[in-house]
């Protein structure tokens, strides 16, 4: 006999379009449109937040983007915290739904960390690009000025939060994002690229655009094209983004 609240559980489920989960069910290999945008709140919805408020004082002159680009080490500390508590969450989500973890790979290489050196580098110098052709354009839009590299001074703190923060996004673009069943990527693809650009718009809508759909979608088309799929590569790449600044020619030309 079928308790009243089972029922009531399983006619919530199959109205939101979630496979019902029971003790023995084989996992999940592919993540449905709720699931999706369960964990979108989950890992951005905090961060949305704060970056559109911070964009609407930037544009209405009442802060400064030079401002929202300095943190401290208690900033770096706070928001390791919160990130590797916000992963955690949507880790156990993932947990509870049944998810087939083994559909991500991360393996550790002398070739995926050389990887991720040089998907940084291809990355840094076409953000470079895009900066120098878009400039002149935005420039004469109401829209604040694209900053330089995220943090002026390494610390031990700024590393370490750029470690997983490398981790916390490509692992919910490049990972989650393309979970869903493969005629979806179509629209899970588009939906992660504005969702990339929302919590950026604090750094300036040219800068946001610009990570969002240049440096997001370039990730997106390699690991499309890579054979082994493996994660880490971007991981690395992502990192070092968050450490040295999307860009190299300033390096150069110092």
């Amino acid at each position: 006999m079928i308790a009243p609240e089972a029922t009531t559980m399983t006619t919530a489920q199959e109205d939101f379009g979630l496979p019902l989960i029971h003790e023995n069910q084989e996992k999940t290999k592919h993540l449905t449109w709720f699931d999706l945008l369960i964990l979108t709140v989950i890992l951005w919805g905090g961060s949305i937040y704060s970056s559109t408020v911070s964009y609407i004082a930037l544009v209405q002159g009442t802060a400064a983007a030079e401002d929202n680009l300095a943190f401290s080490a208690a900033d770096n500390y706070r928001a390791l915290a919160m990130q590797a508590g916000l992963l955690l969450l949507a880790l156990l989500y993932l947990r509870l739904r049944r998810f087939d973890f083994t559909v991500w790979t991360v393996r550790i290489s002398l070739k995926a960390v050389a990887s991720g050196i040089l998907i940084f580098l291809a990355s840094a110098l076409l953000f470079d690009i895009y900066s120098l052709l878009a400039f002149p354009l935005f420039s004469g839009f109401p829209f604040p000025e694209p900053m330089g590299a995220f943090y002026g001074d390494e610390t031990v703190s700024t590393m370490a939060y750029a470690l997983l923060n490398g981790i916390y996004e490509e692992l919910y673009f490049l990972g989650i994002c393309l979970s869903v069943k493969p005629q979806h990527v179509k629209w899970a693809v588009p939906f992660s690229l504005l969702v990339r650009i929302s919590f950026h718009t604090y750094q300036g809508m040219m800068f946001a655009l610009g990570i969002g759909l240049l440096f997001g979608g370039f990730l997106f088309l390699l690991y499309r094209r890579s054979e082994d799929k493996n994660l880490l590569p971007f991981f690395i790449a992502h990192a070092m983004g968050d450490i040295f600044g999307l860009g190299i020619m300033a390096y150069l030309w110092a």
